[in-house]
């Protein structure tokens, strides 16, 4: 078989096989599923990134809007240069158990002989839990590492270039309990949640986010620290920022009793559906060394889910729990 990159423009079907067995290092090919990253449009291979030897001069630039990440963040822009004379650009986090083969076959304008690529990045919502993750006690900043290597048609790798992201997490661990909702697209989703009271319910959401009317966050007793607050209203009027999440938090004693959790398609921003799952736990502490979860649910919201009127009762019953 040969390795022109003559065949990889024409054939783009057989260009995966080439690069990682056809002429230079062999690995073998993976699902991705098990991985923390999930590149659009590239293979998927086993073994961290960092396995194949040095054998090429040629490098990878690669650019982004931020450099800022959540857990489950997903489709985040990235593009690059790789060269010279490289046809791809693997990417993966140092570690993994995965990595990606990204085909760059348009040639660069400014460079010679270097060849761009174009995709978009996700994150596994289980990011925030993993190992790879480096913690700064200085600054208590916390970041992941990302590793770039150029690939020719020979399946030969060049030297990794690393970019820090700097992750932004939410770390409940004691809290005493968190309802939250995750989505898998750029999409405006709310999350409800209706908390029992001696009078009936009080409904958590954008626009009441406090459980408790009287607790207003202020400089001194900031939201994080009341009971029953909802901490972001993520993409909202399709303003999109990547969180693709929103979280009802409990710092104190929650109410006991029954609870129901809701979720709302204010809008799909011009998709058609969007897939989304909805978890109440109590997180982790140190009596504890695992969450414990209560309730949980997955679907699919289409257009038809954001007819309608929008605000306080409004959405699908995902579930319900009761607490404690």
């Amino acid at each position: 078989m040969s390795c022109r990159r003559g065949n990889i423009a024409v054939l783009p079907a057989i260009w995966s096989v080439l690069v990682v067995s056809g002429c230079g290092w062999s690995g073998s090919s993976s699902t991705g599923l098990g991985s923390l990253l999930r590149v659009a449009g590239a293979q998927a291979m086993g073994g961290s990134i960092s396995d194949p030897p040095d054998q090429i001069p040629a490098t990878v630039a690669p650019s982004t809007n931020s450099n800022i990440i959540f857990p489950g963040v997903s489709n985040k822009a990235l593009a690059g240069v790789v060269g010279p004379n490289a046809n791809a650009a693997a990417i993966g986090v140092p570690g993994d158990d995965g990595f990606w083969l990204v085909p760059a076959l348009a040639p660069d304008t400014v460079n010679t002989d270097s060849y761009d690529f174009n995709t978009q990045i996700s994150f596994s919502p289980a990011l925030g839990h993993s190992s790879l993750l480096q913690h700064n006690a200085a600054d208590g900043s916390t970041t992941l590492t990302l590793a770039f290597r150029a690939v020719d048609d020979r399946g030969q790798f060049g030297e990794a270039r690393t970019s820090d992201l700097k992750v932004q997490l939410n770390d409940f661990t004691g809290k005493s309990l968190v309802v939250s909702l995750i989505w898998d697209s750029p999409v405006d989703l709310d999350l409800h949640v209706l908390v029992p009271t001696s009078a009936g319910y009080t409904e958590v959401w954008s626009k009441e986010p406090a459980a408790t009317p009287a607790i207003v966050a202020t400089a001194t007793t900031p939201a994080s620290a009341a009971d029953g607050v909802l901490d972001f209203d993520s993409n909202a009027a399709c303003t999109i920022d990547n969180r693709d999440q929103e979280d009802v938090v409990w710092t104190g004693t929650p109410p006991s009793g029954h609870y129901i959790v809701r979720v709302e398609a204010f809008s799909l921003c011009g998709l058609d559906s969007a897939g989304w799952h909805a978890l109440a736990y109590v997180p982790a502490s140190a009596d504890a060394g695992a969450d414990t979860t209560l309730g949980e649910a997955s679907g699919i919201l289409t257009e038809a889910s954001t007819r309608g009127a929008h605000g306080a009762g409004a959405g699908i019953t995902a579930f319900e729990f009761d607490y404690p």
